[in-house]
């Protein structure tokens, strides 16, 4: 039968689980901690009575030199070997590693009271053997004791440490599900702003929609979309295959290797950056194209503009049909008109207005957009951080039930206050 227990209440079920044999390892524990400190205090007892039988030894054997070097070894002796005792301090807290810390000091100290017993001893021989004895017995006494809590800890005292395992395990578990629920916090926040965006996209939306049903503003953005497809036109019919010759001999005029005009250099700078604006300001014939394109076509044909062979004749033959036959005139005609009626479109207030906020509502919509596509980038980071954590709590739910299925004896099956399901994330939703 498998238990069902909630990770709250697993250290009490377990505790409970293992009550029998816990209850024996905890007495054992306290019991080697109890000795410990008898033995402590019955060697500190013993150096305080063997000091006084020393100093009334050096008091009454004085006129005994060796004798009374003796008593004095004594004295010092007994003097040294309780300072190391102070050293050593008994925990109230019993864990595995404060039992480990009074392990190694009862050890350290009953090796080191034997080599200074050793080391004095060589002074008071032959006087004081059974007070020797005695005192080598109390140090031996340590050093069992010492030896059995070191068998104890990697014995049946590695069942307390088990039990502070499991406690470390439940700490992180802990930290864990903190640091899912903010991470689900920031996803559902997330979630609540990405709405919020889709939400004032539709709003403008509708308001762009709205203002496009107007009559006027019908026949702006079809004088608009006509500028446009007219710009294309001129783009592929007068610049084809010219733009970076064009940039390079701006760039030879610039640098002084190749003369222009002053008034040559400027139109070719214009007609780079915006080359429909500055066309539709030209006058009838469009000179300042047509001196540009001369210009271009004498550098290609002089080989100052150093090209391919095979790219400079159709640049050549590309300026020709600018500068000779009149290539771009129904071009330049049809835009001219269509500009004249646009301006007359803006020229009217409440077009102009209407025009105006339908800019402004674009130019939202693109920000918001942009904020938009922004939330979606740390909306996806977050999830994938929720996910994570989730796997991490499902890993380690299941190492806390394997490690508790061998501790206890027993099959368990963990409860979690708030199941995990990726169901319920409406981004994992088809």
């Amino acid at each position: 039968m498998t238990n069902q227990v909630p990770v709250a209440k697993l250290r009490d079920w377990l505790r409970n689980s293992i009550s029998s044999n816990l209850s024996q390892v905890e007495r054992e524990r306290d019991k080697l901690v109890a000795e410990i400190t008898r033995g402590l205090d019955s060697l500190t007892q013993f150096c305080g009575q063997l000091s006084r039988k020393a100093e009334q030894d050096m008091e009454s054997k004085r006129d005994n030199r060796a004798q009374y070097r003796a008593a004095k070894a004594v004295a010092r002796l007994t003097s040294i070997i309780p300072e190391m005792c102070k050293e050593i301090s008994i925990p109230t807290e019993k864990n595995s590693a404060t039992l480990r810390n009074l392990q190694r000091e009862t050890s350290k100290l009953a090796s080191e009271a034997v080599r200074t017993r050793q080391e004095w001893l060589r002074q008071i021989r032959p006087y004081y053997i059974i007070d020797m004895m005695t005192l080598g017995g109390n140090i031996d006494k340590l050093r069992r004791l010492g030896d059995e809590l070191h068998n104890f800890l990697i014995g049946r005292g590695s069942l307390l440490r088990s039990l502070e395992g499991l406690d470390e395990r439940l700490d992180s578990l802990a930290k864990l599900r903190a640091s899912k629920d903010s991470a689900t916090s920031q996803r559902q926040s997330l979630e609540h702003k990405l709405g919020e965006t889709e939400q004032v996209d539709k709003s403008l939306r509708d308001q762009v929609e709205e203002i496009r049903q107007n009559p006027k503003i019908k026949e702006y953005l079809q004088l608009d979309a006509e500028l446009r497809l007219l710009r294309s036109d001129l783009i592929r019919a007068g610049f084809t295959r010219l733009g970076r010759p064009l940039k390079k001999l701006l760039s030879l005029s610039e640098r002084g290797d190749y003369p222009l005009p002053v008034e040559v250099r400027e139109s070719a700078k214009e007609y780079v950056k915006k080359p429909f604006t500055t066309f539709l300001t030209e006058e009838d014939g469009y000179p300042r194209l047509k001196a540009v394109m001369a210009a271009l076509s004498r550098a290609v044909s002089s080989g100052k503009l150093a090209i391919k062979s095979r790219e400079a004749k159709k640049v050549i033959e590309r300026t020709e049909q600018v500068v000779s036959g009149d290539s771009l005139a129904k071009i330049y005609e049809k835009s001219r008109e269509r500009k004249r009626i646009f301006d007359q479109y803006l020229a009217d207030q409440e077009t102009a207005a209407l025009v105006q906020r339908l800019r402004d509502l674009r130019q939202k919509g693109r920000e918001n957009r942009s904020v938009r596509e922004e939330l979606r980038e740390e909306l996806r980071r977050a999830v994938e951080s929720e996910r994570r954590f989730e796997e991490q709590i499902a890993s380690l739910l299941k190492g806390i039930e394997a490690f508790s299925r061998k501790l206890a004896g027993a099959d368990v099956k963990l409860q979690l206050e708030q199941a995990l399901d990726e169901n319920t994330n409406p981004l994992f939703r088809d």
